[in-house]
């Protein structure tokens, strides 16, 4: 399965990188093609859904997540990848730390230092009613624009830690159902 996931990859990247050239009006053409071609190859249901019993325990941790319809598991992550749109939702716990202390090193400089700009930080509201921080940025990536959303929450002992990522040509049909996944994530012992 894992060959397959990175032949699928190798090909988006290698057709994405024939779109990435000098932006012509010939060249949003063939980047609005692409979009096309991606939408067409991929199932992804754009309406999520909370259902407690689609919770899944992340290995390792003390974290449970609804993922989106359609990303699956990957051990190497760890977390959930939809292959077709190169979207990845990786799932971190950082123990013995309060997500507080953490989301306040996380400034312009520290994205800045992993090759990111910062575009926002916010405070968001999970789904279980606990509180947590969302910081949106973006970066470069052979020849791609991906946006990030990096989300903190949880208590004073367990920090819940989740990195997302996506092609930002299709931010407005992916961001929304990912953040609404990564709200969902929790705590459990």
């Amino acid at each position: 399965m894992n060959k397959v996931i990175v032949s699928v990859m190798l090909v988006l990247m290698a057709v994405g990188s024939a779109f990435s050239q000098e932006r012509s009006s010939e060249n949003q053409s063939q980047v609005t093609s692409l979009s096309s071609a991606v939408n067409t190859l991929t199932a992804f249901d754009e309406n999520f859904v909370y259902d407690e019993s689609k919770m899944v325990a992340i290995p390792g941790t003390n974290i449970m997540i609804q993922p989106p319809e359609y990303f699956q598991y990957s051990d190497s992550v760890p977390g959930f990848l939809h292959v077709a749109t190169m979207s990845s939702i990786q799932v971190e716990e950082v123990v013995g730390t309060s997500y507080v202390m953490i989301s306040m090193a996380m400034d312009s400089a520290y994205f800045a230092s992993q090759g990111m700009t910062l575009l926002s930080v916010e405070p968001v509201v999970m789904h279980d009613g606990s509180d947590g921080m969302l910081f949106t940025a973006e970066m470069k990536l052979k020849g791609f624009v991906f946006e990030r959303m990096v989300l903190m929450s949880g208590d004073y002992h367990y920090t819940i830690w989740i990195n997302a990522g996506y092609i930002k040509l299709m931010r407005d049909k992916l961001r929304p159902v990912i953040l609404q996944s990564m709200l969902t994530s929790k705590i459990y012992e």
